[in-house]
């Protein structure tokens, strides 16, 4: 049974969205309007905020049986301690199905998180996952782009999380990732190898923002980036914190196969 605590924290940690999709507007409500909107609307829908709560495996168990958890659009997890057991008890449940972003960065979560979210009943909704700062590793990489319930994710975060050039070739193998439009990979130890890797796969057609800050890349990056068709729909490439040259990056915006790019993000020149 939940605590009046945790109950108190959770309730006052709602926010209510507006139902247009994609819509960023929300309302904070105290806690008598907002447990009085969760017990009167149907339709409403809200984001659960409880990053860095000190949030333990039992109080998972607990938010579960909460009464207005089925309503829940968004939630963010980030920064507590209730570890892969916790993202398994989440991934087995039955009550998020109408979740659509799940926040789970930097709480030292494993691959093993990531097969459990990718077996679950309940999480064929979800369009945004936030995996930065966690050990994701191979398995876990590899899980995410079989997995039929994930497929329709539009936006992944897996910035500081050890990909490499082994991680690259699973996500830019066979892969269920078909609807991606946001791919985050900064400071995943991508090199010049796991770029050339993404750049001859066909899976980032729909891409319109790649992040590929602090991976080491130099002037021969671009070169590969210049080549490739890999990006065609490519609005937004985050380049930040690697070593690129004046020349590179005039070569960048240059490039016929990178035409679509309107935001080109640099901020070292060697």
């Amino acid at each position: 049974m939940m605590s009046p605590l945790f109950e108190s924290l959770v309730t006052n940690s709602l926010t209510v969205l507006s139902d247009e999709p994609d819509d960023a507007t929300a309302m904070v409500w105290s806690e008598a309007e907002a447990s009085a909107e969760i017990e009167n609307s149907e339709k409403a829908i809200y984001k659960l905020d409880l990053i860095d709560q000190e949030v333990l495996l039992e109080d998972v168990e607990d938010l579960l049986t909460y009464d207005g958890i089925r309503k829940v659009k968004e939630l963010w997890l980030d920064k507590n301690e209730f570890g892969n057991e916790g993202v398994e008890v989440l991934a087995n449940s039955s009550q998020l199905e109408k979740l659509v972003v799940l926040s789970l960065a930097y709480n030292k979560l494993t691959s093993y998180s990531v097969q459990s979210l990718a077996v679950s009943p309940s999480l064929g909704n979800l369009r945004k996952l936030f995996l930065q700062g966690n050990r994701i590793g191979l398995d876990g990489l590899k899980s995410l782009t079989e997995s039929a319930v994930l497929a329709n994710l539009q936006m992944l975060y897996l910035n500081f999380n050890s990909v490499g050039q082994a991680g690259a070739r699973i996500l830019a193998g066979e892969s269920q990732l078909q609807s991606l439009r946001e791919l985050y990979l900064q400071k995943t130890g991508l090199g010049l190898e796991g770029l050339r890797v993404l750049c001859e796969s066909d899976n980032f057609q729909n891409l319109t923002l790649l992040s590929l800050a602090g991976n080491g890349l130099e002037d021969s990056a671009v070169e590969l980036l210049c080549r490739s068709k890999a990006f065609p729909r490519l609005i937004t490439l985050d380049l930040y914190h690697n070593r690129l040259s004046d020349q590179a990056v005039d070569q960048l915006k240059a490039s016929p196969n990178l035409k679509s790019v309107r935001a080109l993000q640099v901020d070292w020149r060697g």
